[in-house]
């Protein structure tokens, strides 16, 4: 029972559009400052920890502290993988295939 809590919190913290973009960021495998992130996003940083902190405790992403800065970066690179293989199969369904294309040309 407990392994399907544990994935259940990790696909529960992907589903969201703004955690999602957040993800992103974190592509390159750079620690990145709360502050840097507050700059990217037209968010209050209320709502930018909220998710950070979803993320955190899905143990996606870990944090440190630096000084007075904050920095994030993703625990382990494979949710990118798992992240591709969705994005795989949205691409292989005939029936989002327009939707990918033209978000592909954006």
């Amino acid at each position: 029972m407990e392994l399907e809590k544990l994935r259940l919190n990790i696909l529960k913290a992907l589903t969201d559009e703004t955690r999602l973009t957040l993800l992103d960021l974190f592509r390159h495998g750079e620690e990145i400052c709360v502050c840097d992130i507050e700059k990217t996003f037209n968010k209050s940083q209320s709502t930018l920890s909220r998710h950070l902190r979803t993320l955190t405790e899905a143990d996606i992403l870990v944090s440190r502290k630096e000084g007075v800065k904050k920095l994030f970066k993703v625990k382990d690179p494979q949710i990118f993988k798992l992240i591709a293989l969705i994005d795989n199969l949205i691409k292989r369904n005939k029936k989002f295939k327009k939707i990918v294309e033209i978000q592909d040309q954006i």
